[in-house]
């Protein structure tokens, strides 16, 4: 969306712009703009092409939120025929912005108890994931990831790497899942509340996935042990009764599915919409993964052998 359209949209709904600045673009397509008034006043504009999806996920998630006190987002405006959404400005301090070592063990804290809350709220209507779905979310990473993007042919220990991961998120506890649970979507407003945006997709599903979010971060190279020190904070706090090794498989398996998909998604944005701004993220994004998958399972040789330096040379190249 250009400048000029978004200056224009922003009169249609009665907010004359003094000045409107591009925030991001996300891999689901959505566009976010702020938008400045001569009374310096600022609100967020979201679009999304309605060829490409629309917010009725995202409004409906809001509401249920907010109905069960959990920081959401505010919703201003919406014009589903135009594929806009006009939103409170909640302001520039994403986790991904603010961290650092003095912050790093509180905002995570904080983030587990919002997940928490999160997990345990009744949000009505929520479509569950089926297992398909997780299924097909992992084959991204071997039709996509590496057949088409590294042009290298997978291996039979991804498929058994695949099929216990499956098995495994299918006996763990399933609820709601945000699906997106990380830094740069979780922001303190301007009351220092923690509050959680980018939740269109959320459904039921695998608790661990979420864990992983948060605990397993694209940005940073994992560290297990304060991975379960952090997991030691949230059975503490959780209703549940979760021990500390069933919270690190919960996890575990939720890292994996998470990052395969990731891997495959972010490929496939590459490959067929030439969106290439996280590209540089997947090494690290395949190392964690590898440090998840249990020690004797050999998939692991496969990936810091064959893959981890192909995928080093091709992002290099980009």
């Amino acid at each position: 969306m250009k400048e000029e359209e978004v200056i224009n949209l922003s009169k249609k709904f009665k907010f004359n712009p003094l000045e409107v600045i591009p925030l991001k673009r996300e891999a689901s397509g959505r566009e976010y703009w702020r938008i400045i008034n001569d009374d310096e006043e600022t609100i967020i504009l979201c679009y999304l092409d309605p060829n490409e999806g629309d917010h009725t996920n995202f409004i409906n998630i809001s509401n249920e939120l907010k109905r069960n006190h959990i920081s959401g987002v505010d919703i201003i405006h919406h014009d589903k025929q135009v594929g806009v959404t006009i939103q409170e400005d909640l302001g520039d301090k994403d986790l991904m912005s603010i961290f650092s070592d003095d912050n790093k063990e509180e905002l995570i804290q904080r983030s587990i108890k919002l997940l928490i809350e999160l997990q345990e709220s009744e949000i009505k209507n929520l479509e569950e994931f089926t297992k398909e779905d997780l299924i097909n979310q992992m084959n991204l990473f071997d039709k996509v990831f590496c057949q088409k993007f590294l042009n290298l042919a997978s291996d039979e220990s991804i498929n058994d790497l695949k099929s216990i991961t499956i098995d495994k998120l299918c006996q763990h506890p399933w609820v709601n899942c945000h699906f997106d649970f990380e830094r740069r979507n979780l922001v303190l407003d301007k009351n220092n509340h923690l509050t959680v945006i980018d939740y269109q997709d959320m459904k039921k599903g695998p608790i661990g996935i979420d864990m992983a979010g948060i605990l397993v971060d694209h940005y940073f190279e994992a560290d297990i042990s304060k991975i379960k020190s952090f997991l030691n904070f949230f059975s503490t706090n959780v209703k549940s009764e979760y021990s500390d090794d069933a919270c690190f498989e919960f996890t575990r398996w939720g890292c994996i599915q998470r990052n395969l998909r990731i891997l495959g998604t972010l490929s496939d944005l590459y490959l067929t919409k030439d969106r290439s701004f996280r590209l540089k993220d997947m090494p690290l994004i395949l190392k964690n993964l590898t440090k998840m998958i249990p020690e004797e399972h050999s998939s692991k040789l496969f990936l810091e052998q064959e893959v981890q330096p192909l995928l080093l040379k091709s992002v290099e190249q980009l």
